[in-house]
């Protein structure tokens, strides 16, 4: 008789749990959400998760001699409802995640995901902290979102750290990397600018155009090319003459700048290699090298109502070298400022004709920068056409959405 009960009750287990199995598999009924319901994902559960996480994360960086990491609150809200409002958590595109984190947050240059799922809260923390990307000194944040799918929960783990949009004064107080936005292409990008840097032509990752100059002057202050310039008037001249051309002032002008000034290495009198002076400083000085004089130069020139421009580029002769180009009419002149001899108007060279030996790749004055999209053969010709020279105000500028994104 005990025999036939066990029997019979074995029978009803082996029953029951192949009912069950089959409801649980249809989805009729959830027989083990019935008797293993999942902890509840709320607010509470969240905080502990991110916490423990964190704490876990930080003892192994701590080891390795890595800050600790903390959350963004302002990326974990948006983290949150990024997940909370897509249709199927488990099946998280990363790349969206970066694309929604950046347009939200052009800082977040920086960023690095991943998706786990397990049956259990300790096993989804010990897969966060097998994650490579935790104790990477590239980042500082990390933020997690938890959620249920079916009988499974995941996270959404987001390792980041944002940086500063580019500024001169930022630039100039700790240095380091950035995120800027191209003025050509509209992308924004990272930088790196140190507090040591000298001459810096500043380009797009994501069209290669070249987007600023900034230099360091003698303090050891990173700045734009343009403020350099000072606007300097050359003191009263006595050697004014009416109905000279504009060429024969020009030349007059040049010479005056060339007889004063002598051609001196950045070396001789800076401890750095390569600094920029004002035009001030040039003319107070009586010296400096081939920036330093072209930016007198070209300054004087403007405050005596020509249009000139500072050119950086390559010489034939010489090579990296910067010299003035300034326009009278439909005629472009060069002007090498760092010329000792004479200066007569015939020492002024056609544009044209000095292209081979002249060949510019930036442009600047006081007010903006100037930078060719344009094939070389062309605007070597001609330093002023809007068409092949695009300019760049020279202010901040803004944000805007950003591409780049490090896994």
């Amino acid at each position: 008789m005990v025999r036939g009960l066990i029997s019979f009750g074995g029978l009803a287990v082996v029953l029951l749990t192949t009912l069950s199995v089959i409801l649980q598999k249809t989805g009729t009924v959830d027989v083990v959400g019935t008797l293993f319901p999942l902890e509840e994902i709320d607010e509470s559960f969240q905080r502990g998760f991110r916490s423990d996480a964190i704490a876990r994360i930080n003892r192994m960086r701590l080891a390795g001699s890595i800050e600790g990491v903390r959350v963004d609150d302002e990326v974990q809200t948006h983290l949150s409802r990024f997940v909370e409002t897509h249709g199927d958590p488990e099946n998280i595109d990363l790349q969206d995640v970066f694309d929604d984190l950046q347009g939200r947050f052009p800082g977040a240059q920086y960023l690095a995901a991943n998706l786990v799922t397990s049956g259990s809260r300790e096993d989804l923390l010990s897969r966060i902290g097998a994650w490579d990307a935790v104790v990477s000194s590239e980042f500082d944040v990390i933020n997690t979102v938890v959620f249920t799918s079916g009988r499974t929960i995941g996270a959404l783990g987001v390792m980041s750290r944002r940086i500063p949009q580019f500024s001169l004064a930022a630039a100039n107080g700790v240095g380091g990397k950035f995120f800027n936005r191209c003025p050509h292409c509209g992308e924004v990008h990272a930088l790196e600018v140190e507090k040591e840097s000298r001459t810096l032509i500043l380009s797009c990752p994501y069209c290669d155009h070249p987007f600023d100059v900034l230099a360091s002057d003698v303090t050891g202050r990173i700045r734009r090319a343009s403020d350099f310039f000072t606007g300097f008037r050359l003191p009263e001249r006595s050697d004014r003459v009416e109905g000279e051309t504009p060429e024969e002032q020009i030349a007059k002008l040049w010479g005056q700048i060339a007889d004063r000034c002598e051609y001196e290495l950045d070396q001789e009198h800076s401890e750095t290699r390569e600094v920029w002076k004002s035009s001030n400083e040039t003319w107070a000085e009586r010296a400096g090298d081939c920036e330093d004089t072209s930016i007198l130069l070209a300054d004087a020139l403007i405050s005596e109502g020509f249009d000139a421009r500072v050119a950086i580029g390559w010489n034939g002769n010489i090579g990296q070298h910067a010299w003035v180009v300034v326009r009278v009419g439909d005629k472009q002149y060069v002007l090498e400022s760092t010329l000792q001899s004479e200066i007569t108007p015939d020492s002024l060279s056609l544009l044209s004709e000095a292209s081979n030996f002249y060949q510019p790749e930036q442009l600047f004055d006081r007010d903006h920068l100037y930078f060719s999209t344009s094939e070389p053969e062309l605007f070597r010709e001609d330093c002023f056409s809007p068409e092949l020279w695009q300019s760049i105000p020279v202010k901040e500028r803004d944000s805007s959405r950003p591409q780049l994104s490090q896994r």
